[in-house]
């Protein structure tokens, strides 16, 4: 069997198997159980690391994610809490404004009716004073009045 083997091999193969076959698996063996130590299980070792780092971020990006959806709902309730305040510290100023609005209209509206009330007095007095002046000129009036249009002197 061991010519049957062979010669099925060696005919018109690429691979000529022969005594050195063992050789190359003993140096392999050799290579393996060197290089593992040395090279294959750092690098297992380093693939691990660099998978449960990528998994650690992942947690960590979530953990963030999360954190930062709740800062974000407690940013919009003190936003609303604020608008509130704001939208109160507003209609409080408003009221205040219209307040000192009044106070000062009536105030204006106190000052312009006594200028009027004491421009009003102070024409009155003016008129009277007038009207007598009016009334001691009328007979001298009447007079020259008369006395141009009768062309002569009138007593």
């Amino acid at each position: 069997m061991n010519v049957l083997f062979t010669a099925l091999l060696s005919e018109g193969s690429i691979i000529d198997l022969d005594g050195t076959i063992w050789i190359q698996l003993g140096l392999f063996a050799v290579a393996f159980f060197v290089f593992r130590p040395l090279i294959f299980r750092p690098m297992v070792a380093l693939f691990e690391a660099r998978e449960n780092a990528i998994e650690g971020s992942k947690l960590e990006a979530l953990r963030l994610q999360d954190e930062a959806s709740a800062e974000s709902e407690e940013f919009d309730v003190e936003m609303r809490r604020l608008r509130l305040q704001a939208g109160e510290e507003r209609d409080r100023l408003r009221a205040e404004g219209k307040r000192l609005e009044r106070t000062v209209l009536d105030r204006v509206r106190q000052e312009t009716d006594k200028q009027l009330s004491e421009a009003d007095a102070k024409l009155k007095t003016e008129a009277t004073k007038l009207r007598t002046e009016i009334d001691q000129t009328i007979p001298a009036l009447a007079k020259q009045i008369a006395s141009k249009m009768l062309n002569r002197e009138v007593q």
